[in-house]
């Protein structure tokens, strides 16, 4: 615990008087300000090995020569002017390099008032140099220093356990969690985020005063901490405003992140009341996830209570625990997860519906995310719905008895956009646009095409035969002979030794319609 200049050199009762104020263009002002861990009585000539940094030196001197004597009886010694600034110099140089903040000179008992040369050397120096009157001991201060650190130290405990009781009272609320994040930013002076374990802001309250942090720059940082599994961080994000992040949870299995953005360091009484707010929120959290969890039990329910045709009941429902379930025409979306799983997006679509005066009704459906949005409010849920790790395919129900349908075809689209590693959602009207053979998977298509036209490739390959370039040729030409057989400059009786070989070699009549189909598509992902 530090001690404050200010409390001691404005004592009425000690009568220092502040020589030097420190480093050149230091108000005395800011001088008062500085804070110490101690003070020192010595007339050593090195009492560095004995002190520790940020401390005050009480001198009467007895380390300088005497130059002027406050007393007759004392002895005189002549000495050079350079002489002496150098002895001065020498020892504030020797002092301020090991840290020491000040200097405080008993005037009148050795020297005549305080040494010029000494005075210099301080404001050279940058340290504080303030005069002990003849009157008063240095016993006085010390004593002084004590009591003063002793009513700190109570005003801190008493500054400590109000603001702490202040947000135990907020927690009891019904809106407990905020109330308790709001109170701590007013006690603290400090801007608060809660962030879900995504990485999706929760609750963001300004600082009371002082600078503020964009959102989307404080959300970078807590996204960048989370992905690092850094249970602590503090982060200095522009030159006024520092961030300090704390993991709650584990960070294998994170809660969400507190974070908080101070424009000034934290003091020990701040320290001591975000301990008391990490185990309040902590515990808040833990009541929400379960919650949360009933919650998602429960909308599991009523949307298969809906697809069942019980739509009255269930808007009944939806509405006495949340908002109105939204009516139709609707816009069904499906979220794929990607690398999470889809219990970790609820509680942030819980939060957005709060939030937000959106129309959307969300559970999970055969392992994905079904969010049921009205017309209205589409983009804007889709806008949100893409900054979570979601693969998103989107349909459209227009009476409920085609909610079924309305989810299956959202869960093709956003398959669709998986196979073809889209960017943003997929419309189920999309997917055909292009030919039906799109909506085949790539991947098994490839797998069999492989299979069909192995014997091909690999005949091929053994004789230098062009069997796969003529059928891909004759396809071309839907099975005419003779434009075929002319772009690849053979004889049209060459053509058919060659289509009956692949015919052998794959098994399939080249007459048939269907089998010509699917060596189309095989030749397709063949080379695909």
């Amino acid at each position: 615990m530090s001690l404050s200049l200010r409390k001691l050199l404005q004592n009425p009762s000690l009568h220092l008087n502040l020589i030097v104020g420190g480093e050149e263009g230091t108000t005395d002002e800011q001088a008062l300000d500085r804070d110490f861990e101690w003070l020192h009585a010595t007339d050593m000539v090195d009492p560095t090995p004995f002190l520790g940094p940020a401390e005050v030196i009480l001198t009467l001197g007895w380390q300088f020569p005497v130059t002027e004597a406050a007393d007759p009886a004392i002895p005189e010694v002549r000495v050079s002017p350079a002489r002496l600034d150098r002895v001065y110099e020498d020892y504030v140089a020797l002092v301020a390099a090991h840290g020491v903040i000040g200097i405080g000179f008993g005037s009148d008992v050795l020297h005549r008032g305080v040494p010029h040369p000494l005075a210099q050397a301080c404001r050279r120096h940058g340290l504080i140099l303030f005069e002990v009157p003849y009157e008063i001991s240095f016993m006085d201060i010390l004593q002084e220093a004590s009591r003063v650190l002793q009513r700190d130290q109570t005003e801190r405990y008493g500054r400590s356990l109000r603001a702490q009781k202040a947000i135990a009272n907020a927690a009891t609320r019904r809106d407990g969690l905020s109330a308790t994040l709001r109170e701590t930013a007013r006690q603290l002076g400090c801007g608060v985020a809660l962030y879900d374990p995504l990485g999706h802001p929760v609750i963001v309250i300004d600082a009371p005063d002082g600078r503020r942090l964009s959102e989307p720059k404080l959300t970078a940082i807590v996204q960048e901490t989370l992905a690092g599994g850094q249970r602590f961080r503090s982060a200095q994000v522009t030159t006024e405003v520092e961030a300090i992040l704390q993991l709650l949870g584990e960070p294998g299995e994170p809660s969400g992140m507190l974070v908080l953005t101070l424009s000034q360091a934290f003091d020990d009484v701040s320290r001591n009341v975000l301990s008391s707010v990490l185990a309040l929120v902590s515990v808040s959290l833990e009541q929400n996830q379960a919650l949360e969890r009933l919650h998602s039990t429960l909308r599991d329910a009523l949307l298969q209570l809906v697809l069942s045709g019980n739509v009255g009941v269930t808007s009944h429902i939806v509405e006495s625990v949340w908002r109105p379930l939204p009516q139709v025409p609707l816009v069904t979306v499906i979220g794929v997860p990607r690398d999470v799983e889809t219990a970790r997006v609820l509680p942030a679509l819980e939060a957005l519906q709060l939030q937000e005066d959106l129309g959307i009704f969300f559970a999970q459906y055969r392992g994905d995310l079904a969010v049921l949005a009205h017309e209205r409010d589409a983009d804007r849920v889709i806008a949100h719905l893409e900054t979570f790790p979601l693969t998103l395919g989107r349909s459209r129900c227009d009476r409920w008895e085609g909610l079924a349908l309305a989810l299956d075809e959202a869960k093709k689209a956003a398959e669709f956009g998986m196979r073809r590693e889209s960017a943003g959602v997929t419309a189920f009207p999309d997917i055909w646009r292009e030919g039906v053979s799109d909506l085949i998977d790539s991947s098994e298509a490839a797998h069999v095409a492989r299979r069909l036209l192995g014997p091909v490739t690999a005949h091929d390959a053994e004789h230098g035969a062009e069997l796969l370039a003529t059928l891909r040729v004759w396809l071309s030409h839907h099975g005419r002979p003779l434009p075929a057989a002319r772009e690849l400059g053979v004889h049209r009786h060459t053509l058919a030794v060659r289509l009956q070989q692949i015919s052998v070699l794959t098994g399939t009549d080249l007459e048939d319609f269907q089998a010509r189909a699917e060596l189309a598509l095989a030749l397709r992902y063949l080379q695909d």
